[in-house]
């Protein structure tokens, strides 16, 4: 399973991380900035705000279950538009999507409104296609078979640093800030990530570019094409009209093509392919039941706002991680760690559906966030090793749409479920469900395990006769 490398130093492995691209490091800060808007508090309270406009938890899942089939529904045109060189527009054209939906959020809350709501959710769910397939898109184009998972490590670990960061100020902020006025940070924060994507960029490279020369030629300071900015580009009202940009992004949206482009990319692919997005959709699965329900078993435990939000931080806690352990799987079989974490989650998911204790809960959702943090930089990096260099914006897309069907199946499946025998029989019953399967998973490998013996044995003992190699079986 394991290829023989040298065990590697803390020391070391941040030593590595200097040798990941400048251009990821780049786009990392933008990522980063623009995730602190919903670290703040819009995140973390999600479901908990939901439910106080709108009242009962089944609405919650209905909520719940329309952010991701808007995703589900623009992905793939998102990641066609990406092939086509669009990353540039399509990040501040999803930024734009966000701060609206930011604003929508904070007038649901304030005025107790359910349209508002429904609103901020569609444009949420639009802005969040259109801005994480081009992410994952600029990030993909910078990976190689060798580091894969540690490049997806970073783009994981900037996500969940500033959702910690954030968090834990949030628990802060609840005391003075009524939940509405949280989601304001979604504004500011889209808007701040806006400007470093272009007016910092270009005001780094001109002032610095004298003083931090030699160090910026040796961090390769080339940007991916589409990601640069050019100063034609920067006013924000020439991007939004230049060539009609905003008219194609909305055709392409509406359009069937790039479904139809979609289905014929795929047939392309074998069933490995199939296989890695199957494994997506799982790992999105287990972690939006946790991002929805778990806060609501913190609630009936009686938890405090700030408590819930230092639990949300406990919980992203595992995810900084990716950035040191993301090349775990560059080394070792990616199929066989995903069995294993999958087999570790079950036992956590019946044990949250099994305790009221707040420390094991606490200790669960670490545990259960620390096996999806390491399984989402696998699974991603498992996809990218299938997928043709012409396609990386459609396979963004594919992981994306792959994703919001787990997200999907999640909150309607475990919603109903909780609404019918309680949360706690639900947790414990998908426990069950995930041994259930990762047992399957880890039996068919030994299975398939002892017949590659059995074949490689039958192989040394046969003797070829020199001049019958026809009695050879391919």
């Amino acid at each position: 399973m394991a290829k023989k490398t040298k065990k590697l130093t803390l020391s070391e492995k941040i030593k590595q991380l200097a040798e990941i691209p400048f251009s990821i490091k780049w786009v990392s800060i933008s990522l980063f900035l623009f995730t602190m808007g919903w670290g703040l508090g819009a995140d973390t309270f999600f479901s908990i705000y939901v439910k106080s406009i709108i009242g009962s938890g089944l609405n919650l899942t209905l909520i719940g279950t329309l952010l991701p089939i808007i995703k589900l529904l623009t992905v793939i045109p998102i990641g066609i538009l990406n092939d086509k060189g669009m990353s540039k527009y399509l990040l501040l054209y999803g930024k734009i999507w966000y701060a609206i939906s930011g604003a929508f959020y904070f007038w649901a809350g304030f005025e107790q409104s359910a349209f508002f709501l429904i609103c901020a959710v569609i444009l949420n769910g639009i802005g969040s296609s259109t801005m994480y397939t081009t992410y994952r898109t600029l990030y993909g184009k910078k990976t190689q078979t060798n580091n894969r998972s540690k490049i997806l490590g970073v783009y994981f670990s900037s996500i969940n640093m500033a959702y910690v960061i954030g968090a834990l100020i949030s628990a802060f902020l609840v005391k003075y800030l009524d939940l509405p006025y949280m989601y304001l940070f979604v504004v500011i924060f889209a808007i701040l990530s806006i400007l470093q994507d272009s007016k910092i960029q270009d005001f780094v490279r001109r002032k610095f570019s004298k003083t931090w020369g030699k160090y910026l030629k040796k961090q390769n300071t080339d940007l991916p094409f589409e990601y640069e900015i050019d100063e034609e580009y920067q006013n924000m009202e020439d991007i939004l009209r230049k060539k009609n940009m905003l008219l194609l992004y909305f055709r392409e949206i509406f359009s069937l093509s790039p479904w139809k482009k979609m289905f014929e990319a795929m047939k392309s692919y074998d069933g490995h392919m199939y296989v890695a997005l199957s494994s997506q959709a799982l790992v999105n699965f287990m972690n939006y039941v946790g991002f929805l329900f778990i806060p609501l078993v913190a609630m009936q435990n009686n938890l405090s706002l700030s408590e819930i939000a230092i639990l949300f931080a406990v919980m992203r806690l595992p995810y900084l991680v990716n950035i040191l352990i993301g090349n775990i799987g560059d080394k070792y079989s990616k199929k066989i760690l995903i069995t294993i974490l999958v087999l570790f989650s079950a036992g956590l998911f019946f044990l949250l559906g099994s305790t009221s204790s707040f420390m094991a809960i606490v200790i669960a959702s670490f545990g259960l966030s620390l096996a999806i943090a390491m399984l989402q930089p696998i699974t991603s990096a498992l996809i990218l090793g299938y997928a043709k260099p012409k396609d990386k914006g459609l396979i963004a897309g594919m992981q994306e749409f792959s994703s919001k069907i787990g997200e999907i199946i999640g909150s309607l499946g475990i919603g109903l479920l909780t609404a019918l025998v309680g949360m706690n029989v639900a947790f414990q019953f998908l426990g069950c469900a995930l041994a259930v399967l990762g047992g399957y998973l880890l039996l068919k490998k030994l299975f398939q395990s002892k017949e590659k013996k059995a074949e490689d044995h039958q192989g040394k003992d046969i003797d070829v006769p020199i001049f019958a190699p026809q009695i050879i079986k391919e």
